[in-house]
């Protein structure tokens, strides 16, 4: 069933987006407050890991009844609802596309703006060049889409929809959070990312350029890179190097900068298919 769930997200979100109001995080942040009163007595490890875990829990005790008492269509429903809701937040092609048109165009300080709202670059972190924000881009858009699709759809495939919901929920935490609490975070969130960053990485070696891909993949394997920086090395072997990596010297940055972005694009689409297919090949060996 899984399978068919992430299709039927998949296809529902690129072709009507997500359902109005399905992704309001309201009550995530209500509970927050009313968990930290509660357990203030807890470590803080512990009180944390109960404010991301107990919604959870809820999640799996609400599968594990429906799909014990009652047909399949009520537990599809939950897990499609789950999954759609534990996917990234906002239009993500249309902000996209509004930093490109800033890029061609030539307008530095307006693509930089477009580029604190649409992937999150450090806003207090300086550029200096057109081709210092073109590496800051690519980094945080491989992140984007790892943590908006690939790591959700991975868990949720092996785990269930708890697992997805997690997921989410460390991330949503993660922005809405003091320092002390971020540092846990974002220690828990290295361990969940460590698997699926890792995978997709091999979905890069081979819908792109094996040879060069591959090489990277065996030797960041077992080492514990930051995950932008790890699935930025993977992108740019599979894509045979950076097109757009040197200094800023030549009328044509901005048009090969684009095009890498486009080929990104294409190789994230490329990889998700193949994600697809292996899951579909494992569920028939089911």
């Amino acid at each position: 069933m899984e399978f068919l769930v992430i299709l039927l997200a998949w296809a529902l979100v690129r072709t009507v987006g997500v359902p109005s109001g399905l992704q309001r995080d309201d009550w995530l942040l209500a509970w927050r407050l009313r968990a930290n009163a509660a357990f203030a007595n807890l470590p803080a490890e512990a009180r944390l890991l109960a404010v991301a875990a107990l919604p959870c829990v809820l999640i799996g005790l609400l599968e594990w009844v429906l799909a014990a008492r009652w047909a399949s269509l009520p537990l599809f429903a939950l897990e499609l609802l789950v999954l759609i809701y534990s996917l990234g937040r906002g239009d993500f092609q249309v902000q996209l596309s509004r930093y490109t048109a800033c890029w061609q165009r030539g307008d530095l300080e307006a693509a930089y703006q477009e580029a604190i709202g649409v992937v999150g670059i450090d806003a207090g972190q300086p550029i200096g060049n057109a081709a210092d924000l073109h590496a800051q881009v690519r980094r945080r858009l491989l992140y984007l889409a790892f943590e908006r699709w690939f790591a959700v759809v991975f868990w949720f495939y092996f785990l269930g929809p708890w697992a997805a919901l997690f997921y989410r929920v460390l991330q949503l935490l993660n922005a809405h959070s003091a320092e002390s609490d971020r540092l846990l975070l974002q220690r828990w969130r290295a361990w969940i990312e460590w698997l699926p960053a890792r995978l997709l990485g091999l979905a890069f070696a081979l819908t792109g350029n094996f040879a060069n891909c591959i090489g990277a993949w065996r030797e960041h394997l077992s080492a514990w890179l930051p995950i932008p920086d790890l699935l930025a090395s993977y992108a740019m072997h599979a894509l045979d190097g950076a097109t757009a990596n040197a200094a800023e010297d030549g009328a044509d940055f901005a048009g090969r900068a684009t095009h890498e972005l486009t080929e990104l694009i294409a190789l994230l689409s490329r990889s998700f298919i193949a994600w697809l297919l292996l899951f579909a090949l494992l569920q028939m060996l089911r």
